[in-house]
C-alpha cells in the first residue's frame, strides 16, 4: 500500500482540525453566557435573594410586563456598560431581554468586564411567556 506524503499531510491537517474541533466545541457553539430554559431560569435565579434577574429591554419594553423582582439597565441606552460596571461582579446574574440577540452582547460585555456568574434566558421573555411563565406588571 503506498500513500503519498501529501495524501498524509492532508490527513494529519484534517484529524487535527477535527481534533481541535471536538476540543473547542463548547468554546464555539456557545454564544454569550450558558443559556437556562424558563424552568431552570426561575429556580436558579430565586434559589437565593443575592441573585439578581436583569432585564435588559428598554423602558417602553419593560412596561409592557416583565419578571417579578427584575432590576432594568437599559441595553440600548447611551450608558449600558458605565451602568453595568456599577453592580457587584460577585454576585450571580440571570439576564434577560425580548428574545435574547441583546442579552448574547450584553452577557458578552459582563463577563469581558468580570462578572465570573452570568447565565441568559434562552429565547428570551417570549419565551418565558410560551412556557406559561407570568409576567409582573407595572403599576399605573
Amino acid at each position: 500500500m503506498h500513500i503519498s506524503i501529501n495524501h498524509l499531510k492532508k490527513s494529519l491537517l484534517l484529524c487535527g482540525l477535527l481534533f481541535f474541533a471536538v476540543l473547542h466545541q463548547g468554546v464555539f457553539a456557545q454564544e454569550g453566557a450558558p443559556k437556562l430554559s424558563p424552568e431552570q431560569f426561575e429556580i436558579q435565579a430565586n434559589k437565593k435573594k443575592k441573585n439578581v434577574i436583569l432585564d435588559i429591554r428598554t423602558p417602553e419594553e419593560t412596561a409592557e410586563g416583565y419578571i417579578e423582582g427584575a432590576e432594568f439597565i437599559n441595553f440600548l441606552g447611551e450608558d449600558f456598560e458605565q451602568e453595568v460596571k456599577k453592580l457587584n461582579k460577585n454576585r450571580t446574574y440571570y439576564v434577560y431581554c425580548r428574545s435574547a440577540k441583546r442579552t448574547i452582547p450584553a452577557t458578552e460585555k459582563m463577563e469581558e468586564l468580570g462578572f465570573k456568574k452570568v447565565y441568559m434566558l434562552e429565547g428570551g421573555l417570549n419565551n418565558w411567556v410560551e412556557s406559561g411563565k407570568p409576567l409582573k406588571k407595572p403599576k399605573e
